[in-house]
C-alpha cells in the first residue's frame, strides 16, 4: 500500500511522512528530489521558482509518472511507501493514485495541515537547505489559492502542536484500524 501524505508548503507533511515512514520503516520517497530534476527542463522554471508561481499541470504530470516508475520498483523491495507530496490539485494527484491502486493494491492519503498563522511563522525566514524553494511564501500562497478540496474520505492530521504527537496520533489510528493489512482505497 502506498501512504501518501499531503498537505500544503509549511504544514509540516514532510515531518510527519518521515516520522511515519521512520515508525513502520517503510521507504520515504520525498517526490521534491524528482521535482528537482523534472521542473529544471520547464523553460520558466527559474521565473516560477523566484516569483512563487506553481509549474503547470503538464510539468506536474511528467514529474507524477517518473514518480510512479520509481514507486513500482519500490513495491517490489517493500509492501508499503511513504509519498511526500503536496497533492493540491485532483487531476493531477490521480496520477499518482491510479498507478498506487494498480502496482501496490491500494493507498491511503493524509492530509496534514495548519492554522495558516502557524504555516507563516514556520516559513517565515526559515532557511530551507535542500529544497527547491529558497522562499516558501509566495508558492505557498498560490498553492493554497489552487487547492482543490477531497471528495472522498482522507485521513485528517492537524499539526498545530508537535510533529511527534501528530505522528504518534497517525501510527495509533493506523494500527487500531488495521490500514496496512488490507488492501484498498482511501482518499479522492
Amino acid at each position: 500500500m502506498i501512504i501518501f501524505v499531503g498537505g500544503l508548503i509549511g504544514a509540516g507533511k514532510s515531518t510527519i511522512a518521515r516520522g511515519l515512514a521512520s515508525h513502520f520503516d517503510f521507504p520515504y520517497y520525498d517526490v521534491d528530489e524528482v521535482k528537482k530534476v523534472v521542473y529544471r527542463k520547464d523553460p520558466d522554471y527559474e521565473k516560477n521558482l523566484r516569483e512563487g508561481i506553481p509549474f503547470s499541470d503538464e510539468s506536474r504530470i511528467e514529474v507524477f509518472k517518473a514518480v510512479c516508475d520509481d514507486l513500482k520498483s519500490l513495491v517490489q523491495e517493500k509492501p508499503h511507501v511513504v509519498v511526500d507530496e503536496t497533492l493540491h490539485k485532483r487531476e493531477t494527484r490521480h496520477v499518482l493514485y491510479d498507478e498506487a491502486q494498480r502496482i501496490a493494491g491500494g493507498f491511503i492519503v493524509i492530509w496534514v495541515h495548519a492554522d495558516e498563522d502557524l504555516i507563516l511563522k514556520r516559513l517565515g525566514g526559515q532557511k530551507r537547505e535542500g529544497h527547491l524553494l529558497d522562499d516558501p511564501l509566495p508558492m505557498h500562497h498560490q498553492l493554497r489559492k489552487e487547492f482543490e478540496n477531497y471528495k472522498r474520505c482522507i485521513i485528517d492530521c492537524p499539526n498545530n502542536e508537535s510533529p511527534e504527537a501528530a505522528v504518534n496520533d497517525l501510527v495509533s489510528l493506523i494500527e487500531s484500524i488495521g490500514l496496512l493489512s488490507q488492501s484498498k482505497q482511501v482518499g479522492d
